[in-house]
């Protein structure tokens, strides 16, 4: 065969591996899936804010392993619900900032041989 035409590692895998390349194009698109479930995540938050307002005067029972417990109010209980999806938004953020760092050019074992300089630089700029 004529490789001198037509490479398949040099011209059609252009350096890359399937070690690279597929946990890259995985780590985007989790990462773009996950901006938009803070997004959501955000806008129930704010509902249940404003439900912890209009329920702030209407008391319960509160419960604790499936028995009364104390009283408490409705709004109380919304907002604890918005606390709580505060802090997984947090959660989901810290660990969505690790996927940004990708091994793109990295090559089969991680150590970017045959990749030339300016692939991973250029890589960034492509995927970021």
């Amino acid at each position: 065969m004529e490789y001198q035409y037509l490479n398949p590692n040099d011209h059609v895998n252009k350096c890359q591996s399937t070690n690279d390349a597929y946990p890259t194009g995985f780590r985007i698109a989790v990462y773009s899936s996950l901006i938009k479930l803070v997004d959501a995540i955000n806008q129930l938050r704010e509902g249940f804010e404003r439900k912890a307002v209009e329920f702030q005067d209407i008391l319960k029972m509160g419960r604790t392993q499936l028995q009364d417990a104390v009283p408490m109010t409705l709004g109380q209980e919304f907002r604890a619900f918005s606390i709580l999806l505060k802090e997984e938004v947090k959660n989901i953020q810290r660990t969505a900032e690790l996927l940004l760092e990708v091994n793109l050019g990295a090559t089969a074992i991680g150590t970017g041989l045959n990749t030339p300089k300016e692939y991973s630089p250029l890589a960034v700029k492509k995927t970021g």
